[in-house]
C-alpha cells in the first residue's frame, strides 16, 4: 500500500485501467474463460514496474521527510530539498517518475542514492573530518534502511524483472485440467448411461423371445 504523501493512487489506478483495456481489447469476447485468464495473469506482471515505482517512491519519499530525531536523518531529509532544488536532470528525473512518465524502478534507486551520495558530498565539503566520516556512514544507512526494505516488500523479481517474476498461470492449469476432468467424466457418465440402456434393451429381447418361444 503506497502513502497518500504523493498522491500516486489515481496515477497507478489510471494506468491499470489504460493497460487492461490493451491487454483485453484483441479478445472477441469474454466467453472464453481461459484466454481470458490468460490476458489477466499477464495484467497482474505488466502493471507492476509503474506501481512499484510510484509505491516505492511515495514510501520512501514519506520516510524521508519524517521526523526522527536522527541527525543522518535530518541531513538526508536536507540533501533532498537541496537535490531537487539544484533542476535540471535533478528535479525532472523525480517529477517523471512520480507522474508515471518514466516507470523505471532503476532510475528510482539510481536518484535515491544520488540524493544520498549528495548528502555525503556536502558533509565531506570544504574538508572531511572525523564527525563528517561519521555522519557519511550514517547517512548511507540510514538511506539503505529506507529504499532496500519498500523494494524487497514489493519483491525484487517483479521490480526488476518482471519478465521472471512468477505469474498466477497454476490456477489456470488447474481450471483447464478440472474443465478436461469434467468433460471427460460427462462423456463417460452419457457412455454408461447408453450402456445400461443397452443392456435394458437385451434383457427386454431375450424376455421377448423366451415369451414367444413359450406362446409357440
Amino acid at each position: 500500500m503506497r502513502h497518500p504523501l504523493t498522491g500516486g493512487g489515481m496515477t497507478v489506478a489510471l494506468s491499470d485501467t489504460r493497460l487492461l483495456c490493451e491487454m483485453l481489447h484483441p479478445l472477441p469476447n469474454f466467453q472464453d474463460s481461459i484466454a481470458t485468464a490468460h490476458r489477466t495473469a499477464e495484467f497482474y506482471t505488466a502493471r507492476k514496474p509503474v506501481s512499484a515505482t510510484i509505491n516505492t517512491l511515495a514510501n520512501a519519499l514519506y520516510r524521508v521527510f519524517c521526523v526522527t530525531g536522527s541527525n543522518a536523518h535530518e541531513e538526508m531529509r536536507q540533501a533532498c530539498f537541496d537535490y531537487l532544488a539544484k533542476g535540471g536532470a535533478c528535479a525532472s528525473g523525480p517529477v517523471s517518475l512520480l507522474s508515471g512518465l518514466n516507470p523505471s524502478p532503476s532510475l528510482l534507486v539510481m536518484h535515491f542514492f544520488s540524493v544520498a551520495l549528495y548528502g555525503v558530498g556536502r558533509l565531506m565539503h570544504p574538508r572531511p573530518t572525523f564527525r563528517g566520516l561519521y555522519m557519511c556512514i550514517a547517512l548511507l544507512l540510514v538511506a539503505s534502511r529506507i529504499i532496500l526494505p519498500i523494494i524487497w516488500a514489493e519483491g525484487l523479481r517483479a521490480v526488476f524483472f518482471p519478465r521472471l517474476a512468477p505469474k498466477p498461470l497454476e490456477s489456470i492449469k488447474r481450471v483447464e485440467s478440472s474443465m478436461k476432468l469434467t468433460s471427460s467424466g460427462s462423456v463417460g457418465s452419457k457412455l454408461s448411461s447408453t450402456g445400461s440402456i443397452g443392456v435394458q434393451l437385451a434383457a427386454t429381447g431375450s424376455i421377448g423371445a423366451g415369451l414367444s418361444k413359450r406362446l409357440a
